[in-house]
């Protein structure tokens, strides 16, 4: 099994069908065959279901799917992270964020670096926490915005002086929305989100207190994009984080009360050896948050 057999293979399960995966990669369709009949020779498993004229990925195939895109994705920034020990700085940082008002202080660190280093390109994956740690282990993600709580034990960080502000965003005809702040007892009874993370949701459920059983829990989201759409159209109420982009025509957020807020840290792997970018952005965002 080699790269390019993986890429064949991630192909074929991208198009569905081996004539369309062949004339995209510009291969024979025999070929291409045979290469696919070989990978699965070579693990020992079948990996598409070819009854009826179907290219349907079986279990295996489905599992080797999301592994042969983490692999050619590490061999691509590896070759980046390799490439950018030339002399002018260049290459690519991978970037991991939640939906928070801090990923605007990122924004503002990534132009600063770029305008002193043009060549330095980056991606931005947006998550979770929990999701975001998990690319991290494996080399996806370089350097992330994570909301505390964060296990740091295996990670070097930034403490970010903003914190995220805790609130409840809802329609703006909502009526709740006349209210500066929102209490623990006037969610009692309407139907709330919650965000997906545990952590998150012990600090919330502290929050809540007594009133914990009188409010009507209707579900979890990870993302504020999607809750958003969940508070719009059936008149939700969703306890969140204060949204970095929020149509003010349709949606207010108010602030809990007590306040309830998290701190963000700009972390990245302590054991893990650094590309001359990535080190060289470390050090950088280290100066620019000392005078944020």
């Amino acid at each position: 099994m080699n790269f390019r057999i993986l890429n064949y293979f991630l192909t074929v399960a991208h198009e569905k069908n081996i004539t369309k995966a062949a004339e995209v990669l510009h291969i024979t369709q025999p070929t291409l065959s045979r290469q696919l009949m070989q990978l699965e020779e070579d693990l020992g498993t079948k990996l598409f279901d070819r009854s009826q004229h179907k290219f349907a990925l079986t279990p295996s195939g489905q599992f080797l799917v999301q592994r042969a895109q983490e692999i050619l994705d590490m061999v691509e920034k590896t070759t980046l992270d390799i490439q950018d020990q030339e002399q002018n700085l260049s290459g690519s940082i991978a970037f991991g964020a939640g939906e928070y008002y801090a990923t605007q202080t990122l924004a503002q660190l990534i132009g600063a670096f770029q305008r002193q280093y043009p060549a330095v390109t980056f991606d931005l994956f947006t998550a979770t926490a929990d999701t975001l740690l998990e690319k991290m282990e494996k080399g996806l993600i370089d350097i992330a915005i994570l909301q505390a709580p964060v296990d740091t034990t295996n990670y070097d960080y930034i403490h970010l002086q903003k914190k995220e502000i805790w609130g409840i965003l809802m329609r703006k005809d909502a009526p709740l929305a006349t209210r500066k702040a929102i209490k623990a007892c006037e969610l009692c009874g309407l139907p709330v989100i919650l965000p997906v993370r545990l952590q998150v949701r012990s600090e919330i459920f502290n929050w809540l207190s007594g009133d914990i059983a009188k409010i009507h829990f209707v579900g979890n989201c990870n993302l504020l994009a999607n809750t958003a759409v969940l508070v719009e159209q059936n008149n939700y109420y969703a306890i969140t984080i204060r949204p970095p982009l929020m149509n003010e025509n349709r949606f207010v957020f108010r602030p809990l009360q007590p306040a309830l807020s998290g701190d963000i840290l700009l972390v990245w792997r302590r054991d893990r050896q650094q590309s001359h970018t990535l080190q060289k952005f470390i050090d950088f965002a280290k100066c620019f948050l000392s005078i944020e």
